[in-house]
C-alpha cells in the first residue's frame, strides 16, 4: 500500500482536486484494512485519501485510483480502459492487457510495470521520476 500512496505523488490527474479516492475491487478484509490504515496515516490537511470497497467492475470509473487484487484479476477485462482513473493490478502480464500499473516480482523483489501508452491515453500524467523506477511496457 505504500507503493500505491507514492503513486499519488507522481501521477497528475486532470482535475486539480487534492483528494484521492481509492476503490478496492473485492471484499478481502486484509487488503481493504491495509489500504484504510495507509489512508489514515497519509492523509493530510491538504490531501484527504479515502478508500472504498466495490464489487461491480462497472463502478471503477467512480474513483481516481482502482486497485484490483490478484484474486480479482479477471475483472480487468470488464473494467477496460478508463479516463482519469489509475488502474493498478498485481498479476504477471496485466500491464500488457490494459492495467496502467502492475506489480510484479523480479528476482525476489517487488517491482512495478507502467503501461505508458495506457496511462497517456487515460489523461493522466506520469512523473519522469516514477517512470525511471518502473519497468515500462
Amino acid at each position: 500500500t505504500l507503493f500505491v500512496y507514492n503513486f499519488t505523488r507522481y501521477i497528475q490527474w486532470p482535475e486539480s482536486n487534492a483528494n484521492i479516492t481509492i476503490g478496492v475491487l473485492g471484499d478481502d478484509p486484509a487488503i481493504i484494512n491495509a489500504f484504510k490504515e495507509m489512508a489514515e496515516k497519509k492523509s493530510s490537511p491538504t490531501t484527504k485519501i479515502t478508500v472504498k470497497q466495490f464489487s461491480n467492475p462497472s463502478e471503477a470509473a467512480d474513483y481516481q485510483m482502482v486497485y484490483i487484487p490478484k484474486s480479482n484479476s479477471a475483472a480487468l477485462k470488464q473494467i477496460g480502459t478508463l479516463k482519469n482513473t489509475l488502474v493498478i493490478t498485481e498479476k504477471e502480464g496485466l500491464a500488457k492487457q490494459g492495467s496502467y500499473i502492475n506489480f510484479v516480482t523480479d528476482n525476489g523483489k517487488i517491482r512495478f510495470e507502467i503501461n505508458k501508452s495506457g496511462i497517456d491515453s487515460s489523461n493522466l500524467k506520469v512523473s519522469g521520476r516514477l517512470l525511471g523506477l518502473a519497468i515500462v511496457v
